[in-house]
């Protein structure tokens, strides 16, 4: 079961936390509505309301097949030469880490690299499993130039897609500005409480959603015959239409919670215990990113025009001390999640038309501590999966005979060079709309036709 450790994070780990970081985002940035249990929209302050979820319906029968781009976040800095070991370079990694790597990597046929042995958990042999069927392609060395090894602050150049210390939307956030709806909140989202700065948008509508089975009309801390009262009350300020700019924006939000408490209606449980987002795949217990993994993909499941969507696994990967049991446990728990939800995606017949990206917001060192972890450091992993991923090994090995001026793995990939693939080749618009100077950082081969 996945378990916080806050004496094994930095200080700046906490301090790029999602419950502080998006209190922020929350408070200063976005309008906010709730919807009950489960699910909150945000929006800009002049999004037109009249006709809000009615599109949700029509784009998804308009474009059945739209392609769905899934970003998960790994928090804390994955390390990418335990995750995905160089079996060739084995002997220089023990040098430097002693210990600390795991005993017996999984060899992946047809390279010279190992993957942690966590990662054969979960259905069809987990996230090996996919691999073997060609489902993943590896990104190892992924990062940026002279990176900043500030939690904090690489997150959020990871989010927003620009090296800068400018504050600015989110990179699919200004995707959905270009190309999503102004009346359709269900188009980005985030799984679970709060919304991803990576959905962070100036007019197109988002929602967060952490339990859409339970999504109905309802006031905080407020109940029984005071919480009828004030939903009734609710509902007439939804049907009013004043003049006056304090009382017409109230009224706005209010006619937006209807629509999606409305929109949603269906989905909730039955009192009989029925989930009507149920599929037929059966997630692990206990575990927080399988569960918002399975409230995605029950959504997905349903005709809601769901274009791009986050998820914040659970568990530390900022691992300065203990790294092998913490992967072991944390890494060995997102990867059975990951590979539950692929499989949840084929069984409902939807798989094809998902990408999943996988992210962590940088690497760690070569060389060990001396408390059985890492720190910070450079060239770390990501991954796409999916049918239409494209397999293997996607871009260059970091060598560890030949480090950067730090001591730590030099770059081979920029991270805005995966981006601009994923928009090119996946979303099929225009890298250059979302990702300033995309045509300098070129294209990786992702997704196969």
């Amino acid at each position: 079961m996945p378990r916080t450790r806050a004496h094994a994070a930095c200080q700046d780990f906490h301090r790029a936390s999602e419950a502080a970081r998006r209190d922020v985002l929350t408070r200063r940035q976005m309008l906010t509505w709730g919807i009950g249990a489960g699910v909150t929209v945000y929006a800009a302050t002049r999004m037109p309301t009249g006709h809000l979820l009615d599109a949700a319906a029509a784009e998804a029968a308009a474009a059945p097949d739209a392609p769905v781009l899934v970003s998960v976040f790994l928090p804390g800095g994955l390390d990418l030469l335990d995750t995905l070991m160089p079996l060739e370079q084995e002997g220089v990694l023990r040098d430097l880490r002693g210990g600390v790597s795991p005993a017996a990597p999984l060899a992946l046929g047809g390279t010279s690299l190992g993957l942690h042995p966590a990662l054969s958990r979960g259905p069809g042999g987990g996230l090996k499993g996919l691999f073997d069927r060609g489902q993943i392609g590896f990104l190892p060395g992924i990062d940026y130039a002279n990176p900043n090894l500030s939690h904090f602050a690489s997150r959020a150049f990871w989010e927003t897609g620009m090296v800068s210390q400018q504050s600015v939307s989110g990179w699919l956030g200004r995707w959905l500005d270009r190309h999503g709806s102004a009346d359709n909140p269900l188009q980005g989202l985030s799984a679970g409480y709060g919304l991803s700065p990576t959905l962070r948008a100036v007019k197109a509508p988002v929602a967060s959603v952490s339990d859409a089975s339970d999504a109905q009309l309802g006031m905080w801390s407020v109940w029984g015959s005071w919480g009828d009262a004030a939903v009734d009350t609710y509902a007439a300020l939804a049907q009013s239409t004043p003049s006056a700019a304090g009382p017409a924006a109230a009224a706005r939000a209010a006619r937006l919670a209807h629509t999606v408490s409305d929109r949603l209606a269906p989905l909730r449980k039955a009192k009989d215990g029925t989930d009507p987002l149920a599929g037929p795949v059966t997630y692990p217990e206990g575990n927080d990113t399988a569960d918002r993994l399975k409230v995605l993909a029950g959504l997905l499941s349903q005709p809601l025009g769901i274009r791009v969507a986050t998820v914040d696994a659970d568990g530390s990967f900022d691992t300065h001390e203990g790294q092998a049991a913490t992967l072991d446990s944390d890494l060995g728990a997102v990867g059975e999640a990951l590979a539950t939800f692929q499989a949840d995606l084929e069984a409902r017949g939807i798989a094809d038309r998902v990408l999943t990206f996988v992210w962590s917001e940088f690497g760690r060192r070569p060389m060990a501590n001396r408390s059985g972890g890492t720190d910070h450091g450079a060239g770390g992993i990501a991954w796409v999966q999916g049918p239409r991923a494209m397999s293997g090994i996607l871009t260059e090995y970091p060598s560890l005979t030949d480090l950067d001026a730090e001591k730590n793995l030099k770059v081979t990939v920029d991270f805005r060079r995966v981006y601009s693939s994923l928009l090119g080749q996946w979303m099929g618009t225009d890298p250059a709309e979302v990702i300033p100077g995309a045509a300098q950082f070129g294209q990786v081969p992702l997704v196969r036709s």
